[in-house]
């Protein structure tokens, strides 16, 4: 049976070398949420994966809940991204980004300048989240999305998916669980 999982297998239109898929993980190796050189030699070491599923990736400056997690809302993200990928593919590997908002988790420490904690009610989640600056928080109340902002979610989303591909990623897997946005609904 362990033959079976070094064996290549079709998954929708992509080959894969064998059946090894490596599961997602938080890094927080993105100092100014651009993924970077560090990132591609760690997912380069381990393209002998037939299937990499990066770590949570915000579509949304908003999303960035905690420290130095990746974004992937601006080409400037889709470029740094671009060198994860190249590195997963020169070792064979298939890449898929995790697009993940964080919504109600996370606090404004870890956000860029004009982004804010936002979810569907305005409902502090109980507990705290780590931040660089002062250590553990209280997460703080967050805004409540109107409907124009839920649209513009989906939209950030779908922007999001646009330049996966820009920056060479084979697919996109939404996080929906642990209690970020799309959970939250």
């Amino acid at each position: 049976m362990s033959e079976l999982l070094y064996t290549p297998i079709v998954l929708g239109d992509l080959e894969l070398k064998n059946r090894v898929v490596m599961a997602p993980m938080t890094r927080s190796r993105a100092p100014g949420n651009l993924a970077n050189e560090l990132m591609a030699t760690y997912y380069g070491q381990r393209s002998e994966a037939g299937l990499i599923v990066t770590e949570g990736t915000a579509p949304a400056a908003d999303g960035l809940g905690y420290a130095r997690i990746p974004g992937l809302f601006n080409s400037e993200h889709a470029r740094g991204w671009r060198g994860v990928t190249e590195a997963a593919h020169a070792g064979g590997a298939r890449i898929f980004v995790q697009l993940m908002h964080t919504g109600r988790v996370g606090h404004p420490l870890n956000l860029p300048p004009g982004a804010e904690v936002r979810g569907p009610s305005p409902v502090a989640l109980a507990g705290a989240m780590y931040t660089d600056q002062e250590g553990p928080q209280p997460h703080p109340v967050p805004r409540e999305l109107s409907e124009v902002d839920i649209a513009a979610a989906i939209e950030g989303y779908a922007r999001s998916a646009g330049l996966a591909r820009e920056a060479g990623f084979d697919g996109v897997e939404l996080h929906g669980a642990n209690g970020y946005l799309i959970d939250q609904y």
